[in-house]
Parts: structure tokens; sequence; C-alpha cells
């Protein structure tokens, strides 16, 4: 038992339940006994087969994969969202190939001597380029590396971290104890921005360090939303750069010469007439969908509020090699459990038994690209934010991981208290009543070191302050992996749980009241 299921038991004995608590979960059971292994199992063979390619966005399996999910929604007869069972998900796909810096009359190559940082969407950057210290302002201190500077429309070249050291004391604070800008990267980023330059270029003793971790990242792929992003932060070209390349850049002795010197101005001024980045990249759109489908609730005075149920649809592809990465329980498990959740509300909604409110069912893509399908549709969605009433998300619920060894009757429950008492309470309830599996609270954690939390849909309804549920059964040795396949799956162990999801989402779309949002989440807000 991990240490925080005992509180949560605990709290459950004081908790009014039953009758008191379920007033509406008793005439779904019927219903939910149709999510069975055997349905399961058939879709499952389906979506993570090697005829799906892996599932990867973009690409062709993905594109099946969506239209099996929409075929599946139709037939049982959910309504189209907004005119259609698919809402499109526009993404931008780059990677970067190589590049050259220019500095007057030298050339300086890509990972031997520079590296971009992570984000850099320009292909060419040209202009003068000027060396300006550290890159700090400071009024508090009262220093400021661009007095006498014009940076307007250049590339500034900044040394990393601040005048001084440990062993002297540092500039800035007059004490041994460093101030913020030892670490500020991105601040000083924005006040190169704020002043109107055009790149910066930051010189690092750690540049080895650095490019090893950078340079695996920036050779491969990288899919994101096509979007302008607005608000915080700086989108400024910037540049990783050796103190080899700056020392054959201006001929000083050493980088610990130039930080000495400086603070007082007696490097004398450095700057180039001619600066040139130019990055040789590929970028492509590419069209993505999420799937939805939904049943209208049939209270007039409750059917304008959602509850949402969902799990992503997509997977990582085919490795060079040709292998296949079926993604069985990542997350064809989550799939096919939202396929059968909605066709139990189907057969339920053609007895005359639908929900008070209306049910959203949305399998999302490009959730292994950064939550991508999830974000968008939190950006845009088929019905105003503050009508949802809660997410229930399932994600990799079929296999066990090497806590439970010996018991697989057990479910990881991520962010059912964080927003509302109501929420967790009807989630436990529902499984004391009728389900009477583990409860697992290990990861409900703020402090949870493998951060699940943010790694999963649901966290995109979170955000925006709407409560939610993850349904997730832990990592195993498959995970990402070629041996993620159907034959590794736990049938029954997951129609527990999709009849879990099912009956609680009975509970919320049938009772009186809408769920309160009556808690502040301790989860940090972002990630």
């Amino acid at each position: 038992m991990n240490r925080y299921f005992l509180p949560f038991f605990l709290l459950s004995l004081a908790l009014p339940m039953g009758a008191q608590t379920l007033n509406y979960t008793q005439s779904g059971v019927s219903w939910s006994q149709t999510i069975t292994p055997e349905d399961l199992s058939t879709h499952l063979h389906i979506l993570a087969a090697d005829s799906m390619e892996g599932r990867e966005t973009g690409k062709r399996g993905q594109r099946m994969a969506a239209a099996y999910i929409a075929n599946h929604f139709e037939t049982i007869g959910l309504k189209k969202v907004n005119g259609s069972y698919f809402q499109e998900v526009p993404l931008k796909v780059s990677q970067l190939k190589g590049g050259v810096l220019t500095v007057d009359d030298q050339q300086f190559l890509f990972k031997e001597d520079w590296v971009p940082y992570p984000g850099i969407e320009v292909s060419d950057v040209e202009g003068k380029a000027v060396f300006a210290g550290f890159g700090i302002q400071d009024e508090t201190a009262g220093w400021d590396d661009y007095a006498d500077l014009d940076v307007k429309d250049r590339i500034v070249i900044i040394l990393s971290g601040e005048p001084g050291n440990e062993k002297k004391g540092y500039e800035l604070t007059g004490t041994k104890e460093p101030s913020r800008w030892s670490s500020m990267r991105n601040a000083k980023r924005e006040i190169a921005d704020s002043l109107g330059a055009s790149a910066v270029i930051v010189v690092t003793e750690e540049y080895e360090t650095l490019k090893s971790r950078f340079v695996p990242w920036l050779s491969r792929e990288r899919m994101r939303l096509d979007v302008e992003r607005e608000g915080a932060g700086t989108d400024l070209p910037t540049l990783l750069m050796s103190p080899e390349a700056l020392l054959s850049m201006t001929g000083w002795k050493s980088l610990d010469f130039a930080r000495k010197k400086w603070p007082k101005r007696k490097l004398g001024p450095a700057s180039w007439e001619w600066c040139k980045l130019a990055l040789a990249r590929k970028d492509d759109r590419v069209m993505a969908h999420n799937v939805w489908g939904l049943i209208p609730g049939s209270d007039s005075t409750r059917s304008e509020e959602i509850v949402v149920l969902t799990s992503h649809y997509d997977h990582v592809g085919v490795d060079k090699s040709g292998d296949v990465y079926n993604g069985a329980d990542d997350d064809g498990s989550g799939t096919v459990s939202l396929l059968e959740n909605a066709e139990a509300w189907m057969e339920a909604r053609k007895a005359g038994a639908g929900p008070r409110r209306t049910v959203l069912f949305i399998a999302f893509v490009g959730e292994e690209k950064g939550l991508l399908g999830s974000e968008w549709y939190s950006d845009h969605p088929a019905f105003p934010l503050e009508q949802h009433v809660c997410d229930l998300n399932m994600d990799m619920v079929g296999r066990v991981d090497e806590a439970h060894p010996d018991d697989d009757r057990y479910i990881y429950l991520i962010g059912g208290d964080k927003l509302s008492s109501e929420l967790h309470e009807i989630s436990e309830a529902v499984n004391e009543e009728h389900i009477g599996i583990a409860l697992d609270y290990t990861f409900n954690a703020p402090d949870d070191p493998n951060r699940f939390y943010y790694r999963s849909d649901h966290y995109n309804f979170a955000k925006h302050n709407i409560p939610v549920i993850f349904y997730f059964s832990g990592v195993h040795e498959d995970y990402h992996g070629v041996g993620d396949t159907p034959d590794k799956i736990l049938y029954p162990k997951m129609s527990e749980i999709g009849q879990l999801v099912f009956l609680t989402s009975w509970e919320v779309a049938n009772r009186d009241q809408k769920l309160v949002v009556d808690r502040v989440n301790d989860f940090p807000t972002n990630r």
C-alpha cells in the first residue's frame, strides 16, 4: 500500500457513501457491463496491429486509426460535433539539417562551434554584430552592460553567467553569493529582444555539455502546433557558442581575460561589420485530426454542461529498421476503452436512459508529440470551457507495473481531488460500491518526480480549472518499445477500469448539481 492510499481511505470513511452519495449510478450498472474483455480485445487487435504502422501523428497509420474511430462513432450513433467526427489540428514539422555562421571573413560550423538554442524558427539572420559583455541590465544592482551600446537590428554576442566568481566575490552582489543572473539565460535574451536585437549569441564555458544535450533533440523532427505564439518570453533567434570560436573572432587571450576586463571596459570596442547565420532546415505543414462525437443531454436545464471522456490514439510509429511500435497499452488501451464507453452510453440512450448532461468523447492526436491535440482542443473547444464539467482521461490502462507484480486489480488515479472534492468522493464511492479495485494515489502528489500529471491530455483541461481524473496503470518494460503488443494486455483488468470510468461519468452526467470546483490545485500551473 503506497503512502497516499491510507489517508484517502480514512477520509472516505467519513464521507456519505452508498445511496447518499450515488443517487444515479445503480441505474447504469447494466450498461457498464457491456464493456467486456472480448470487445476490448477485438478493437485493440485492429488498432494496435502492424497494419496501423504505429499510429504516428501526421503519418498514414494515424489517419487509418482516426478513420476507424470515426467509423465506430458513426456506427453506434454518436452525433457529429460541429458537423464532423473530425477536428482539424494544424501542425508544423521542422528538422534542422545543418548550418553555417559567418562573421566577417571567418566561418563557424554547426555543432563544432555553435548550436541553436531550442525553438529557433528562422532560417537566416544577417547584420552587424556587437559584443555586450554579460548582457545584463539590473537597475537595483546599478549594472548595465548595454550602456552606450546601440544594438537595434544587430546580432548581440554575450557571455554566460555574471561578472566575478565564488573565490573573489560577485560584482552584482558584492558577496561570494551569485545573483540570479548566473543562471538566467532566458532573461538575458528578453533584454536583448527588448532593445531591438535581431539575434543573440551566448558564449558559454558549458558549451560541450549543452551541445551534447541539445544536438540529439535538434537533429530529429520536431512537431508543434502551427500557430503564432504570443505572451511571455521571447522567440529571439539564439545560438550557443564555444569559447574557442569567440577567441578566434576577437584575438583575446582567454575567456577569463574577457570576463575580467569587460566590467571596466578595458577590452575596447568589439564589433563586426557582417555576421550571417544560415540554417539548412526542413519545414512542412501537416493536418492531423482529433476524433470526436457526442450524446446530447436530455435535461434542458443541464444539457449545456459537458462531461468529457478522453484518450489519445496516436503512438510513435515505425523505426528506421521497419519495426512497428504498436502502442497496444500506450494508448491503444485507453482508446478502445473510450470506444466501449461510448457504445455503452449509446446503448443506454437507445433504451431511453441517456445522460441528462451532454457527454463528449474525444480521441486526441499528437499526445506523444507534446499533448498537441488536447492543447488545440483547449484553445479551440467545441463548447465554451466553462461548460465543461470534468475530463475523465484514460492513458495506459491495460498492463501492470513493477509495483504490482502479483495483483493486477488496481489503477493509479491522478488529479481527481485537486480541483473538486465531489469528483474524488464520487470516484471513491463508485469503486467501493460497484468495482472494488485498489485505487492507488502514489503519483497524485505535486512533488511526484515522474510528473505524470503533466504527461497526458487531462492536463490541458486541468490548467483551465476543469476537474480531471487521469486513469493510468503505470509504466512497464515495453513502454515505448516494440514489445507493447495486444497479446500482453490484461483485458479483464481493462474491462473493470472501463466500467469504473463509465459509472463515474454516469453519476457526474446525471446528478442534480454540476460538480463544484472548490479546491485550489496544489500542482504547479506550468510544466
